[in-house]
């Protein structure tokens, strides 16, 4: 009778555990058209290597982060931030991207409020 109740508590532990594991886990919310219009000149770049997923650097190839599965995302979004805070501007209604000096690769125009609001919340990029 013991014997059951704690083979039930036990699984019952598990998925728990299971369960904030997985919430803890989950990418934050990215939009579909703006987030990978951003990743192509974004110098992370994320590989499958035998422990697990690595972030590497696409200029700096001895840059190599290998965080943990449940804080993976959240390393790659504070990577991603740090970047953004020099690399992305909101100006009226449009995204900029620039380069290291300061000069713009590309213009992103925001097709509605979400967009803009996402840029804000992921990237941590103020509008002035």
């Amino acid at each position: 009778m013991f014997s059951r109740k704690l083979g039930f508590a036990l699984g019952a532990l598990i998925i728990f555990l299971a369960a904030v594991a997985f919430i803890l886990g989950r990418p934050p919310h990215r939009d579909a058209r703006i987030y990978p219009l951003v990743r192509q000149y974004s110098p992370f770049v994320v590989e499958n290597g035998l422990g697990g997923l690595k972030i590497k650097r696409k200029d700096n190839p001895k840059f190599e982060v290998e965080p943990d599965t449940v804080n993976f995302y959240a390393q790659l979004q504070d990577l991603e931030r740090r970047w953004a805070q020099k690399h992305l501007k909101i100006e009226a209604n449009k995204l900029l991207i620039l380069n290291n000096k300061g000069k713009t690769l590309k213009e992103i125009p925001f097709k509605n409020p979400s967009e803009k609001r996402f840029v804000e919340t992921y990237y941590g990029v103020k509008a002035p």
